[in-house]
């Protein structure tokens, strides 16, 4: 019998279009780079992912994978099981399986917050789907629970752009499925230009505002500044007209 070697994409070849999952870490005090010997059983080799940081550790989820290899075949997986790294033992760690996961993606948002890990939007093109949704990740329980903000949420997208702000989730833009014929590219897509706000920690007068958008109540009586308030709140938030995609 002849034994197969295991597929690898070597650095030299730049035109080789492949996965990787090394991991490299910059120090910077000096900004130089060093390819990490990880130990363990690394993560699949991906792009598209996202790898947080929570502590010590860093968690990978999601990216696009191909069921034979480094190398591109037009076999895509979406893993949807969270990688964990440990940065101070430089070593790769085994987790459970969880009985709640949600559907693998590349090209989301993730963020951590209070020591957990969120998760956003996204795509997965073997169920040709963009996602909406918001997965929270608990590393302490290793259990994902799916979580229902109050209010309006943005569309499905991926590619957006969420940051941290104290207590608020800033969300920007991304790339959805084009809603009207000739306004995406060959892929119906179309970027945009909107702004969210996730608060994890709204103040009442926030709360009372969601009240008064969600129950259509009357606003009349409600001071001008109130007022403008709500209206900034349910107007479209866009900085310019949706941009039309040039890539997939």
């Amino acid at each position: 019998t002849t034994r197969r070697e295991p597929a690898t994409c070597s650095m030299p070849s730049m035109s080789a279009d492949c996965f990787s999952n090394d991991i490299h870490k910059l120090d910077t005090t000096n900004m130089m780079w060093t390819l990490i010997s990880a130990k363990g059983t690394p993560a699949r080799w991906r792009d598209f992912h996202s790898a947080t940081i929570i502590g010590t550790k860093m968690y990978v989820f999601g990216g696009r994978a191909d069921r034979f290899g480094p190398f591109h075949s037009n076999n895509e997986i979406y893993c949807n099981r969270i990688k964990v790294f440990d940065t101070e033992t430089n070593s790769w760690l085994d987790s459970p399986p969880t009985p709640v996961l949600p559907e693998g993606r590349r090209s989301h948002s993730a963020f951590s917050y209070n020591g957990e890990l969120y998760v956003f939007g996204g795509y997965n093109a073997r169920l040709n789907r963009h996602f909406h949704d918001l997965w929270k990740f608990n590393p302490v329980s290793l259990s994902w629970r799916k979580i229902e903000p109050k209010g309006k949420g943005p569309c499905p997208r991926r590619r957006q752009c969420c940051c941290r702000v104290g207590d608020k989730i800033i969300l920007f833009g991304g790339t959805s499925p084009s809603p009207e014929e000739g306004m995406g590219d060959e892929f119906d897509l179309m970027d945009h230009s909107d702004l969210y706000i996730l608060d994890f920690s709204p103040s009442l007068k926030t709360l009372c505002k969601l009240a008064v958008i969600q129950y259509s109540l009357d606003q009349s009586c409600l001071p001008h500044d109130i007022r403008w308030e709500l209206s900034a709140m349910t107007t479209n938030s866009t900085i310019s007209r949706p941009i039309v995609s040039s890539q997939g």
